[in-house]
């Protein structure tokens, strides 16, 4: 069986030369028969070696003697494993991300490589790195952010505010849990989660807890809690449907928000959960039936194809659009080396957001979110719309940033329809 090192390499490789996504590929290798702690060093590894990308290969630039293109995959990501371990995880001795980088480079290298591997991440552990002097660039290799969306950041936020964000982005996520109200609250399920040693944070109508996998937890399969996060949970909070509304949910999988509103309308009422990917209508089925909720209907629709039958019969409707997930980066790190700089997803989300707008009732009420903290995603798509839609105001408008909300990137713009 594959060590933890080992099977954190793979994930790695997977997600940067495969495509794979970082949260599902480290989900399959965790299901792997790993023990606790060797789950908790695969997770570290992973994320924080995917993250941290542009640090970790300016410090090999600095230390080989082989430009990076001509390092084969396995020990680039090899060496990038060992350098994270030694500069970035304190309770690893330097000697053993050392020694244990060097069997795996004998093991998926060449003769020389592990002389190599060797060599270079003992210099570096000797060294202290000093990063560059250009503003831009230390940010770049300071963060492992792409130079072009430092630029854009800077310009969008002032530099001082970009560092702090981007710093916030490079802290490990937290792991929230929202109760499921229709059958437990949050004080009943704080207790039974204590019961199971599971070491509770905080907790304000939501629970943030640590040390605790939940894909075998039985409270989890019985349906009495989903992980969300707390900027995410708001969304469905601020629309705030009422027991026997009719609500529309532009873009509903896998249908953690789609949830919460069921459950804040006490499970009475109607949801048309609307989602463009056939598969993803059975991740919404499966997410309601272990809530207990009924009143969630799954469509196969495009939001960006108005359809005449939904006019004019939604009390409330969530517009949680497509997006660049520049908000979440914590929890999938590769969103930022592939994020493209231009996109057309401003266009769609418009598009999706003025279709929204049709199916709601005079009086009633609509949300647009993102998990993005870019202008031209949120608050410009909803400027324009409210330019050009006068029937409509604004209600309430935010953007929860990490550094300052202590959450996920998120964007919430609560509009009303008045005539």
């Amino acid at each position: 069986m594959a060590n933890a090192r080992e099977t954190a390499m793979k994930v790695i490789y997977d997600v940067e030369f495969n495509g794979a996504y970082s949260n599902m590929a480290l989900k399959k290798a965790l299901n792997q028969g790993l023990e606790k702690c060797d789950k908790t060093l695969v997770t570290a590894l992973v994320y924080g070696v995917i993250d941290k990308k542009t640090t970790l290969d300016y410090i090999i630039s600095k230390f080989s003697k082989l430009k990076l293109k001509k390092i084969s995959k396995y020990i680039l990501i090899i060496l990038r494993m060992g350098i994270y371990q030694i500069m970035f995880m304190d309770k690893i001795p330097d000697s053993a991300a050392v020694n244990e980088s060097v069997k795996l480079a004998k093991k998926y290298g060449h003769g020389a490589s592990a002389g190599f591997v060797n060599g270079v991440l003992r210099n570096v552990s000797k060294t202290d790195i000093v990063y560059p002097d250009d503003k831009t660039e230390y940010l770049s290799v300071r963060y492992s952010f792409p130079t072009w969306i430092c630029e854009k950041w800077i310009n969008d936020f002032g530099y001082d505010f970009t560092e702090k964000m981007m710093a916030a982005f490079s802290e490990p996520s937290k792991l929230t849990v929202r109760p499921n109200t229709l059958r437990i609250t949050a004080e009943k399920l704080c207790e039974r989660l204590t019961e199971q040693n599971v070491e509770i944070l905080e907790h304000s109508g939501y629970i943030i807890c640590q040390g605790f996998d939940i894909s075998n937890d039985s409270l989890y399969k019985q349906g009495y809690y989903t992980v969300q996060d707390a900027a995410a949970m708001q969304a469905a909070k601020v629309l705030s449907p009422k027991s026997g509304d009719t609500v529309i949910d532009m873009c509903a999988a896998p249908g953690g928000k789609t949830t919460h509103m069921a459950e804040l309308m006490s499970n009475k009422g109607k949801i048309y959960a609307f989602d463009v990917h056939e598969h993803k209508m059975e991740l919404i089925k499966k997410n309601a039936q272990r809530l207990g909720i009924t009143i969630i209907e799954p469509h196969l629709s495009d939001g960006t194809v108005f359809n005449n039958k939904y006019m004019e019969i939604a009390d409330k409707v969530l517009c949680d659009v497509p997006c660049s997930g520049m908000g979440i980066i914590r929890r999938k790190p590769e969103i930022k080396w592939n994020r493209e700089e231009n996109s057309n997803l401003p266009q769609i989300q418009r598009k999706i957001l003025e279709n929204a707008s049709k199916y709601l009732k005079c009086g009633g009420e609509i949300v647009y979110s993102t998990c993005t903290v870019e202008k031209e995603e949120n608050e410009m798509i909803t400027g324009e719309f409210l330019k050009e839609n006068p029937s409509f105001e604004k209600m309430y408008e935010k953007t929860f940033y990490p550094h300052i909300d202590d959450t996920d990137g998120f964007y919430i713009c609560k509009m009303r329809r008045n005539k």
